[in-house]
């Protein structure tokens, strides 16, 4: 699969840095847009034994202004897939509509919940709305129950695609409990798998790079590519680092051996 990037970075250091690396990742980085005098995203990564970690960012003043005046207006001509954080509402929404009216499938994942993200400029309203033109949805325990109200994130999960009707359904990423996924009819669950985590930095990215893989790229079934999914994230946490340069065969030797029944 060929990826994509598109963003706002400032033209410091940092900025300069995460262009270097998305191109040492084989990632294309000819939409990512430079604000001049403009400071980048940055984090601060404590990792704790068993792979625990705490995350300190500097969201600077880039990242999510992102606008749609920026993008050229046939970006997503030679796109399949549209995988978005909201950071940038407005650019965000646009792709989406963009990926719609072509008949390409939008993924919206809630990695902030929604008053975290009032913050850094993204309402309640433009979280809605990209909720009602998603494809999937993801998230963890925390945004379903902020979405809701309701604590028990399962049932979180069936008031999210009862009121939105996400057109493949709603995902939950549940750490140790493994990931659900909730269409509307029917539930499919995959177990975690048991590995000697170094560094969980980066496991809910790599979540949804293999889901993304496994389900759009390959098109496996849900009940597989959540175990791929799993799988994926399992093979960054034994990885220092908040990224993971993982093969599939990789991936496939783990979903093998140590699954947590």
């Amino acid at each position: 699969m060929e990826a994509y990037q598109t963003g706002k970075i400032g033209d410091d250091e940092v900025g300069s840095q995460f262009r270097k690396t998305l191109v040492a990742d084989h990632v294309d980085d000819r939409y990512v847009v430079t604000k001049e005098k403009g400071t980048t995203l940055h984090t601060y990564i404590i990792t704790a034994p068993g792979g625990k970690h705490c995350i300190f960012a500097n969201a600077g003043d880039a990242v999510c202004t992102l606008t749609p005046e920026e993008l050229p207006a046939d970006i997503m001509d030679g796109m399949d897939i549209f995988y978005n954080d909201m950071f940038s509402p407005k650019a965000a929404i646009w792709l989406a509509e963009k990926a719609l009216e072509q008949g390409k499938p939008v993924i919206y994942n809630m990695q902030c919940v929604p008053s975290f993200m009032e913050t850094c400029g993204t309402s309640r309203e433009e979280i809605e709305k990209m909720m009602e033109l998603c494809t999937v949805f993801i998230s963890g325990r925390a945004g379903y129950e902020e979405m809701t109200g309701e604590t028990d994130p399962y049932k979180a999960m069936r008031m999210i695609q009862d009121k939105y009707h996400v057109k493949k359904g709603v995902i939950l990423t549940a750490g140790g409990e493994g990931a659900y996924w909730y269409d509307g009819e029917h539930e499919y669950h995959a177990p975690a798998y048991e590995v000697e985590p170094v560094d969980t930095t980066g496991a809910g990215d790599c979540f949804i790079g293999g889901l993304l893989y496994s389900y759009f790229g390959e098109e496996k079934d849900e009940a597989y590519a959540l175990k791929f999914a799993n799988a994926t994230a399992a093979v960054k946490c034994t990885i220092a680092g908040p990224r993971s340069r993982a093969t599939v065969q990789d991936v496939l030797h783990l979903m093998g051996e140590n699954l947590i029944e």
